[in-house]
């Protein structure tokens, strides 16, 4: 697997995937920066849209990059690909009020086209459904605790994931099609997923044009704390 991070925002910009067959794909499709590290909140400090100081990692079994960003909220984010294509991104940010480090990366694993029929599993028995009130995902269209298609989610919500236990997946997203497979570990409190119905936001736009013109559907899963106040 390849990666491909950069120094404006911290964002990834390329994940090169293999499938089944060992054919590689970019399942990243996000511009830049949007699709980089957020600090939540942070009115006035846009840490995705400055440019950050990089120093390689390299070590035996890994490969990394560590970022530190400038200005008064300084964030240490530490990306790390080992030999199993696990992609880990540690964050510390020293904060005089509780805030919230995000990275807004959309993906698709098919690497190209709508990317609907792909499954997507959350294991999350609480969700807050946007402009609604939290509620229990059983019984509801929001209950993805076992594996349904992308297409059946009905627009943006946080899970609410409870306590993970040293990073358990928290979210996993199939296509059937390649085999490629995003499992997304966290320790966060929650995650919020989107597909872009509704779309306030740039990077959950359900549709844009990948390199060579073709059409994409991004799928993003951030995984947030919840500080005061954060909707």
């Amino acid at each position: 697997m390849e990666v491909q991070i950069s120094t404006l925002g911290g964002a990834i910009v390329k994940i090169n995937a293999p499938d089944r067959n060992g054919r590689l794909a970019n399942v990243v499709h996000g511009r830049a920066p949007e699709n980089g590290i957020h600090l939540l909140p942070a009115p006035g400090h846009a840490l995705h849209r400055l440019p950050w100081h990089a120093v390689a990692l390299v070590e035996d079994a890994s490969v990394g990059l560590r970022l530190v960003s400038p200005g008064p909220h300084a964030v240490l984010a530490t990306y790390v690909l080992d030999e199993a294509n696990g992609l880990s991104l540690h964050c510390q940010a020293p904060a005089a009020a509780p805030a919230s480090i995000c990275l807004h990366t959309a993906f698709n694993m098919a690497g190209e086209g709508e990317g609907l029929r792909q499954l997507l599993t959350v294991s999350a028995e609480r969700v807050a459904p946007a402009g609604r009130h939290e509620q229990d995902c059983a019984g509801t269209r929001w209950d993805f605790r076992l594996a349904r298609p992308l297409a059946e989610l009905p627009g943006q919500a946080r899970y609410l994931l409870g306590k993970r236990i040293n990073g358990e997946v928290a979210l996993r997203l199939f296509d059937t099609a390649s085999g490629r497979l995003l499992e997304v570990a966290t320790d966060a409190d929650s995650l919020r997923l989107g597909t872009g119905e509704p779309a306030p936001y740039l990077w959950l736009e359900p549709v844009m044009a990948a390199a060579g013109g073709k059409i994409v559907l991004r799928f993003s899963a951030q995984a947030q704390g919840l500080p005061p106040g954060l909707p």
